[in-house]
């Protein structure tokens, strides 16, 4: 979290401004280690906003209140045992976070580990996130679960 700290402080401006960006990436930092990583879910109830919304995901729009958010990771940390999420990058643009990450774990089907990237922008407003949008490979993580079988790109000439 340190370092998170430090980077915001170089690349923003001082005062007030400077210490509402780190605030916003502090924010989000902590949903990716708190909730997704330790699986403390009722920290879902303090991060996010009562209307939240997800319009990313396997069903956009699906995930929406803190409520969707911890079935959600119960639903992730399950299908994924050892789940982790990895920070990779962190921005913030006004109240908007952005947030490149790489998650590892294994599948519950057949202990198969595997990686899955994405990216996730986050709106936050009176220190709640209240929506995102994930961009990342939801066929991928289906075919590992043996939900969908996944055809194998064809070869180019």
């Amino acid at each position: 979290m340190r370092e998170l700290h430090d980077k915001a402080r170089r690349d923003c401006q001082t005062g007030q401004r400077g210490r509402l960006l780190v605030y916003t990436a502090a924010l989000v930092q902590r949903v990716i280690d708190e909730i997704w990583n330790a699986g403390n879910l009722d920290l879902a109830d303090e991060l996010f906003a009562p209307a939240y919304i997800n319009h990313g995901g396997l069903i956009p729009d699906l995930v929406q209140g803190p409520e969707g958010i911890k079935f959600s990771v119960a639903f992730y940390r399950t299908a994924f045992p050892g789940l982790h999420v990895a920070v990779d990058d962190i921005a913030v643009d006004k109240n908007a976070v952005i947030l490149n990450w790489t998650a590892r774990g294994q599948t519950s089907t057949d202990a198969t580990t595997g990686t899955l990237t994405g990216v996730t922008r986050s709106l936050v407003a009176g220190g709640q996130i209240l929506e995102s949008w994930t961009i990342w490979d939801a066929g991928l993580a289906l075919a590992k679960l043996g939900v969908v079988r996944r055809e194998p790109a064809a070869a180019t000439q």
